[in-house]
């Protein structure tokens, strides 16, 4: 008998994440949580065969939970099941320890491939992002492991104060310099990251909070 542990804050997607991976792991039993503490609590009450992870939930920094998870069962085997960028945390996550990033956008197929693969001890990624890392294999660059390395410290700065919903002007008074300045560092942030809007911006970002959403 498999357990499968499915944390995500969003029921249906749970739910229908349950489904997918009943007709894939014969003989299993569930538990669904949904948030982040239910999850370790969950977990700590009983070892998982198979941990399902959305990043985005309420209160939580990302790839940092599969760190807090592993510290409850090291071995679980951890399926990371994100809306968020792909080719940004994919490698993020797999360099944290999951076991295999699933994008939420996926067709169901892909979604039974994944669960297949991770169950059987191996490494899933999309051949998007398979394809992402041969090219920069191919080009000797590393993929990154933090969406944020190209900028400079106070484009890092700019950056977090924009994903917590703060306006131009906020930010200036904040940091005490000029609103023409902190747009423009705005404006290279965008360039760097190849977005057009706050939004585009926040999905490439594990650490975005619900609130910021909010101020969008």
């Amino acid at each position: 008998m498999h357990h499968i542990l499915i944390v995500d804050d969003h029921p249906m997607m749970a739910i229908g994440l349950q489904s997918i991976a009943k007709t894939v792991i014969e003989n299993s039993t569930f538990t669904l949580a949904y948030t982040f503490t239910e999850g370790l609590d969950a977990l700590a009450k009983q070892p998982a065969d198979l941990l399902i992870l959305d990043l985005a939930i309420p209160g939580t920094r990302g790839p940092e939970m599969i760190d807090s998870y592993r510290a409850v069962q090291q071995d679980v085997r951890i399926l990371v099941c994100s809306g968020r960028d792909e080719l940004m945390n994919a490698p993020i996550c797999l360099h944290r320890g999951a076991n295999g990033f699933l994008h939420k956008n996926s067709f169901d197929g892909e979604a039974v491939t994944a669960i297949r693969a991770v169950m059987e001890n191996k490494k899933y990624i999309s051949t998007k992002v398979k394809d992402a890392m041969l090219s920069n294999l191919m080009e000797g660059k590393a993929m990154q492991t933090d969406p944020a390395a190209s900028l400079t410290p106070r484009e890092r700065e700019v950056l977090g104060l924009l994903l917590t919903g703060k306006w131009l002007k906020a930010i200036a008074e904040e940091l005490n310099v000029k609103i023409s300045t902190v747009g423009t560092q705005k404006n290279r942030i965008f360039k760097k990251m190849k977005v057009d809007n706050i939004i585009d911006l926040a999905k490439k970002f594990w650490y975005l909070e619900e609130k910021t959403a909010d101020h969008l």
